[in-house]
């Protein structure tokens, strides 16, 4: 089962997840425009609490195309991406 979650308004950036059987949801790719990012494997996933708004966010450090990243995803279905190797 796949599903994306918009990170910017219009629509150009989306990360793609994949249900498991279990119906954990991981990032597959990161879709810019017409071109999509391949998430190569998930690192390591956290649950994780922002003590300013009380919300829960998932972490998770990845390899994506031979990139270190962190993707941080938010209750509200927003989402952020950093790389971590530079």
């Amino acid at each position: 089962m796949e599903n994306s979650h918009r990170g910017e308004k219009g629509g150009k950036f989306e990360l793609l997840f994949y249900s498991g059987y279990k119906g954990e949801e991981i990032p597959r790719a990161v879709q810019i425009g017409e071109r999509e990012f391949k998430i190569d494997q998930v690192l390591e996933r956290e649950r994780v609490r922002d003590l300013k708004s009380g919300k829960n966010l998932e972490v998770f450090k990845c390899l994506m195309e031979g990139k270190r990243v962190k993707i941080i995803v938010f209750d509200s279905g927003e989402w952020s991406l950093s790389f971590l190797d530079e």
